[in-house]
């Protein structure tokens, strides 16, 4: 790959109707030829910069007079409500439900929504590092508005200190019944697909095609809305289709996130494993790599069905899977067995150094993951169905830890911002993330050998520099015009960042406050609001004044305005 990169039938009631969400199989289409590290169908105009209503401005002036210390806001480009807000903005209260619903009610008119909040859910409640997470969804007439959720962050003191904000207004709401059944959105939806664009990789299994009916707010005027999103071997392709007049409301949205016992792996990859630079794929031949470039390992938590399958990663997404009732996975890279048992590994280790951070619910739960479906040399985390596929083009990508990372990294911010990356500003922050994953996650292992230097192994495939590198973290891309409209390319000005961080803080606490940062994001973060979500972490994790002003001068170097 590249490492990038996001059925049933039941009721909803409406004004009394009850509409029925379907999947239904449909013939296929996806993109075009797949390059390397490229996500399709992803966003590509720059970042909206919101302004206030000024109408709002007394009641953000009540607001930010009772927060103690400074106070950084985002505006809703297509609200004029606030976004994002970060501070100490009240006093003790408790991180209960009710505190938090009291706090939003005494605002809501703040948020255009009335005190009563109508319509809200709590739909998660998280304890992190930094205290406690409060996630409220919103409905109309019994349908969910499409990315509205209201969140509440207190810190251990049981103090507001973040919340963010992507309701519609009250007013906004429609409140109509469809005309349109959710089958002609389907094939309607299908047509809005490239006409040509084929994957016959491999056939999908289950639903080809699902519709949901939702509100859907992001053109700035509501609309009842049919989400479709049909599923190919490659591109899981999203589309919003008008319930009443059948026409999209936004070209279709590759959902995916691409990027290019006992077992045997490689240490990080074969080239960090060898520290040679000079390796190559030769079509998967055991011979292409010296045999000390192995190493065994203990695959933990598998569940003894003699296949890998365990507590955090599974390899039950691939077609032909090895099994061994000893438990014993040791293959050579000539073999998708070794693939298998590299994916298991760095997954399961991702995820238990995520817990020895203190994140006991940060994509706590099984990995599944195919390494021989996709032929094409690239991979993807698909959100629709929260699996990993890595391809077989080049060298394979499951062979090369910082791919099986980064896509893994995707999947950590599918879980904590579910729907995450929907502006290009948000995508680039998700595929710099990913990068930095892959690349503190390497540096444990690697001995200091080329950290800056991402998949080495998988790059041997395509890259013409020395060391051959997917991307580096050490860049000096500056924001914003270092901006070219590419996530990948534009990630490499968030990761270096990061990379700064860390080389400050060091790899537990950078990795610490990056990962609590998170929730405080919103699907459609910038990355002005996620420099200052990352600030507003440091403080409320408790980190010393010395190395919460590092942070901010490192995003400042880099262009991003930091007001927190």
């Amino acid at each position: 790959m590249r490492v990038a990169t996001h059925s049933s039938i039941r009721p909803f009631l409406l004004s009394g109707v009850a509409v029925m969400i379907v999947s239904i199989g449909i013939a296929q289409a996806t993109t075009p030829e797949d390059g390397h590290l490229t996500r399709h169908g992803g966003p590509t105009e720059s970042q909206p910069q919101g302004q206030p209503d000024p109408d709002l401005l007394p009641l953000w002036a009540a607001l930010a007079s009772k927060a103690s210390g400074p106070v950084s806001v985002t505006w809703s480009h297509l609200w004029g409500t606030p976004k994002a807000v970060y501070g100490t903005l009240s006093k003790t209260t408790g991180d209960s439900e009710a505190a938090a619903r009291e706090f939003l009610s005494t605002h809501a008119a703040l948020f255009k929504l009335d005190a009563a909040l109508t319509g809200f859910s709590l739909t998660s409640s998280r304890e992190t590092p930094m205290g406690r997470v409060y996630v409220f969804s919103q409905r109309a007439d019994g349908v969910p508005v499409y990315g509205g959720e209201l969140k509440i962050h207190f810190d251990r003191d049981g103090s507001v200190v973040g919340l963010t904000n992507t309701t519609v207004p009250t007013a906004k709401l429609p409140t109509v019944i469809p005309s349109l059944k959710p089958e002609q959105a389907i094939q309607a939806a299908h047509g809005q697909i490239s006409a040509g664009s084929s994957d016959q990789e491999e056939p999908v299994e289950g639903p080809r095609a699902s519709a949901k009916l939702v509100i859907y707010g992001s053109t700035g005027t509501p609309a009842l809305a049919w989400e479709v999103v049909i599923h190919t071997s490659g591109p899981a392709w999203q589309v919003f289709m008008h319930a009443q007049t059948g026409k999209a409301l936004a070209p279709p949205h590759d959902l995916n996130r691409y990027a290019t016992g006992t077992g045997q792996v490689f240490l990080v990859n074969a080239v960090v494993a060898t520290r040679d630079n000079t390796l190559s794929d030769q079509a998967d031949a055991a011979s292409a790599v010296p045999q000390s470039a192995y190493r065994s390992v203990t695959l933990t938590g598998l569940d003894g069905s003699g296949f890998l399958d365990g507590t955090y990663a599974s390899s039950s997404a691939s077609k032909r899977r090895v099994s061994s009732a000893s438990q014993t996975f040791v293959f050579d890279r000539s073999s998708d067995g070794f693939s298998e048992a590299m994916g298991y590994y760095y997954l399961d280790y991702a995820q238990r150094y995520i817990q020895s951070l203190g994140f006991s619910n940060v994509n706590n739960r099984q990995q599944v993951f195919s390494v021989d479906r996709y032929k094409k040399d690239n991979s993807f985390y698909q959100s629709s169905t929260k699996s990993i596929t890595y391809g077989t083009g080049g060298v394979d990508d499951a062979e090369d830890a910082d791919v099986v990372w980064h896509e893994y990294g995707h999947s950590i911010l599918d879980n904590q911002i579910p729907g995450y990356g929907t502006t290009l500003e948000a995508d680039s922050i998700g595929e710099g993330f990913g990068d930095y994953w892959a690349g503190t996650l390497g540096a444990q292992l690697s001995g200091g050998f080329q950290d800056a230097c991402l998949a080495e192994w998988d790059a041997t495939s395509y890259s013409s520099t020395s060391p051959p590198c997917l991307r580096r973290l050490d860049g000096t891309k500056h924001y914003p015009e270092s901006v070219v409209g590419e996530v990948h390319d534009d990630g490499e000005i968030w990761s270096a960042a990061l990379w700064q961080i860390r080389s400050v803080l060091g790899g537990t606490k950078a990795d610490i406050v990056i990962l609590q940062h998170h929730f405080l994001l919103t699907a459609d973060t910038s990355f002005n609001q996620a420099a200052n979500a990352l600030v507003a972490a440091a403080i409320g994790l408790g980190y010393p004044p010395s190395q919460v002003n590092t942070i901010r001068t490192i995003f400042r170097s880099r262009g991003f305005t930091v007001t927190l």
